[in-house]
């Protein structure tokens, strides 16, 4: 049984280990990245700035998927969700895999990596490059597999597409890149091919060592 005190004081230490980790979180620049799986320009981004990058920045970022873009989203007499993509039924699938590897929930390096891996792969709407890429980063294939089948894997992707579809400007090029959910065509042009500049811009003192460099 716990003396009184020792309980008083596992309670002030959680409750302080919270309030960090909010605080944390609160210091993080947002980083939402709108993109398709099967789009040239989301996959150079991601192959060429975001992920060279990730590991020196990682500690002042958060890093939010959006595996959407330039798609449209309706229901059909019976409910189901239909979706249109710019690249084809492909792309949509592509997409929907990835909203189902998201969900898991896996953590931001597991997440980066995992759809790094898929972006650079020979074909990011094959299932089994998305497979491999989803085991070799600790990711449930059954779950997400599971997931793609069923309903699960349409409202996570017609969530995302509610969430593309509401960005004010409107998205007119993919992939997107928008910084604390605020929209800015000089960070978005900079992002595409100088992410690290673009993102050491939005960051507070003390800068990490890769913005001195760029």
């Amino acid at each position: 049984m716990f003396h009184p005190s020792a309980l008083f004081l596992l309670v002030i230490c959680s409750f302080l280990v919270s309030v960090t980790s909010v605080e944390r979180a609160a210091s993080l620049t947002k980083v939402s990245i709108y993109y398709e799986s099967l789009c040239p320009d989301s996959i150079d981004f991601i192959r060429d700035e975001l992920f060279p990058n990730y590991e020196a920045l990682k500690d002042r970022i958060f890093i939010d998927f959006v595996p959407y873009g330039k798609a449209s989203q309706s229901k059909s007499s019976n409910g189901e969700w239909l979706f249109r993509c710019q690249h084809g039924s492909p792309e949509c699938r592509g997409n929907k895999y990835q909203a189902c590897a998201l969900a898991q929930k896996k953590g931001q390096d597991a997440n980066v990596n995992f759809v790094s891996c898929v972006m650079s792969s020979a074909d990011p709407s094959d299932s089994e490059e998305i497979r491999n890429c989803a085991v070799s980063n600790g990711f449930d294939w059954q779950v997400i597999s599971l997931c793609y089948q069923g309903d699960r894997g349409n409202e996570l992707l017609a969530q995302y597409g509610t969430r593309t579809h509401s960005l004010n400007p409107k998205l007119r090029f993919v992939p997107t890149i928008i910084y604390d959910d605020v929209f800015d065509q000089t960070l978005q042009n900079e992002s595409l091919y100088y992410f690290v500049k673009a993102v050491c811009s939005k960051l507070s003192q003390p800068l990490p060592n890769i913005c001195r460099k760029n």
